[in-house]
């Protein structure tokens, strides 16, 4: 080959390193190619980090009480709840009530295992249900023994089943958890696929600053959407109606005033808007989604000659006059509602409200706007009985405890749903709060 002199030089010089750094060339050019090799035959190969989803929710739970989106996510229970709230099998195949329905007896499906490949045995389930005998037959059996029937049961062996507090029989495995308090403060669940990190805040301003801090890459179940125009465009926003959950405003039925029926009615015809639209109305204390709705009660639609009938009614039984004064009291994110309503009854009725917020239920209050979840079965013992401590409406009506002690009593459940057909009935006719509506709530995750 001729070059030509402007080339010449540059060749000797490159030739001589060459030739001088061979060894060193070639050496390079193996562990190149190696490097190659190993990066398209040997680096698929390697585990890769399971992608952490960050989750953010608002509430105070226990490992007990978390929502069913959690526990179901973690574990399997002998039952599961379908979308219309019926009791199906889960690691349970199949049951049976005995014993005047004091005894019920699972029959474990064959080849369930726990997440660490051992096989489920029925010794291996604990459950602590007060006042309930556990009995383990067989490795495939395991019994409830009762003394007294308690329909709701089943519902409750939904809860989710772990062997030594953190092996599940789901996906994932409880790798960490802290509190605050007698409360999660966090959880971390690990999954063959991924990791679910979920933290739970105290409010929803408390969540949506934990959102932008970073701390979490999703917020579920927000009851206020907290988004100002800017953040619109950086991330997504799912609405949704949570009918597992209602709005309402609560009386305290041992209050001289709001003891007395016609004033509660009149204010129930006073509130002019209960719900933003038709589908997201509550009408009772049951979801929409349970077998044992019942739709056809009195709706309280807004009427203002209905309310001041009513009211003329209160003040002669109750023997007062003037402008009676009512004290509204909620949280800062059903503020805006709270007052809206209280206009409403001031612009219809002859009273006074004072809305307020507060931190605590106090024994003398006399009304509350709240949340309140939904008990996934109709039973509603704890929130309407005249017994119960967290009955917090101390309401008290000798028709609606017996029909409450029958509904938990009764395994038929064709039995079942006329019972709660009228608890739904009388207690929405006799208004120891207004049931309003189902709470829109909002999912945010970053784009």
């Amino acid at each position: 080959m001729i070059l030509t002199r402007p080339l010449r030089k540059p060749f000797w010089i490159l030739s001589s390193f060459v030739k001088k750094q061979k060894k060193v060339i070639l050496t390079a050019a193996g562990l190149g190619f190696f490097i190659f090799i190993f990066t398209q035959r040997l680096l698929p190969l390697i585990p890769k980090p399971s992608p952490q989803i960050k989750i953010g929710l608002v509430g105070s739970y226990s490992l007990n009480s978390l929502p069913s989106s959690i526990s179901q996510t973690i574990s399997r229970g002998l039952t599961k709840i379908d979308g219309s709230n019926q009791v199906k099998p889960d690691i349970a195949e199949s049951w049976e009530i005995l014993e005047e329905n004091t005894l019920l007896r699972f029959y474990l499906k064959p080849d369930v295992l726990w997440n660490d490949d051992t096989l489920l045995v029925s010794s291996d389930i604990k459950y602590e249900i007060p006042n309930v005998e556990i009995r383990y037959p067989n490795p495939k059996v395991i019994e409830f023994k009762l003394k007294e029937p308690f329909s709701p049961l089943l519902t409750l062996l939904a809860q989710p089943i772990f062997k030594d507090n953190s092996v599940s029989a789901g996906s994932y495995t409880i790798k960490k958890v802290q509190y605050k308090g007698s409360y999660l403060k966090s959880l971390e669940l690990v999954g063959k696929q991924d990791k679910l990190s979920y933290r739970f805040y105290p409010s929803n301003q408390a969540a949506w600053l934990g959102f932008k801090l970073g701390e979490v890459d999703q917020l579920r179940n927000l009851i206020i959407n907290p988004l100002s125009d800017n953040w619109q465009k950086k991330v997504d926003l799912i609405e949704s109606v949570n009918q597992q959950q209602y709005l309402a405003i609560i009386f305290n039925n041992k209050d001289p005033q709001l003891s007395v029926k016609p004033l509660r009615q009149a204010l129930a015809y006073a509130t002019k808007n209960k719900s933003p639209n038709s589908q997201s109305r509550a009408l009772t204390p049951i979801s929409p989604l349970s077998w044992a709705y019942n739709s056809h009660v009195k709706p309280y639609e807004y009427n203002q000659s209905q309310a001041k009938d009513l009211y003329n009614k209160f003040e002669e039984e109750a023997s007062v006059s003037g402008k009676l004064k009512i004290s509204l009291g909620t949280s800062q994110s059903f503020l805006a509602l709270a007052e809206t309503i209280a206009n409403d009854w001031k612009e219809v009725l002859p009273v006074e409200v004072e809305v307020k917020i507060i931190n605590t239920i106090e024994n003398d209050y006399q009304a509350l706007l709240i949340a309140q979840e939904i008990p996934l079965d109709p039973d509603q013992h704890a929130l309407w009985h005249s017994t119960q401590n967290s009955n917090i409406s101390h309401y008290s009506d000798l028709q609606i405890d017996k029909l409450l002690e029958d509904g938990r009593k009764e395994a038929n459940q064709t039995k079942r749903l006329e019972i709660y057909r009228d608890f739904q009935r009388f207690i929405v006719e006799d208004s120891p709060a207004i049931f309003l509506s189902h709470p829109t709530t909002y999912t945010i995750s970053r784009k």
